[in-house]
């Protein structure tokens, strides 16, 4: 996502520093009424506060993709790759016009669903690629609970 970002600022804006200064605009205050020139200058600030937002964003978002796609239908590619940060993208347009439209005019959403696309796919393929772990919340509720019946548990009568 970062990656897709940064070839962005490069590309469109001429600054390896304007995607990370939108970025920290969500926490510092008035950094949307800067200029584009001011923008796609370096500003150490702006540049911490950029990389922890995106790093918090990030672990946040991958957190949520680990947790969510195991429990949908097979193709976690499509799920993860697409469907996910379409989503995610049209949540963020909705409430970032409402909260900063100031800030929502200045980010480039075909990029933006780029980057998030991106991460997407690196996701849904580190998803699919990962082994599941039984765990006990697989097990019905009385093998849970600990009761001795008989085709309670399988495991510890196979074991008999």
């Amino acid at each position: 996502m970062a990656v897709v970002a940064l070839i962005y600022g490069i590309l469109a804006q001429g600054s390896l520093w304007y995607p990370i200064n939108l970025l920290a605009g969500m926490a510092i205050p008035g950094m949307e009424g800067l200029s584009m020139a001011q923008l796609r200058a370096f500003s150490l600030s702006a540049s911490i506060i950029g990389t922890l937002a995106h790093s918090v964003i990030s672990v946040l978002a991958g957190l949520l993709y680990a947790v969510i796609l195991p429990m949908l239908p097979c193709r976690h590619m499509l799920w993860g790759g697409f469907v996910a940060p379409l989503l995610w993208t049209g949540l963020i347009w909705a409430v970032l016009g409402v909260v900063n439209p100031a800030l929502n005019a200045r980010i480039d959403w075909l990029w933006f669903i780029a980057s998030q696309i991106a991460f997407g796919l690196a996701t849904g393929f580190v998803v699919s690629r990962a082994q599941p772990i039984a765990t006990m919340q697989t097990w019905p509720l009385a093998a849970r609970a600990g009761v001795e019946a008989t085709g309670v548990n399988p495991r510890r009568e196979a074991g008999r």
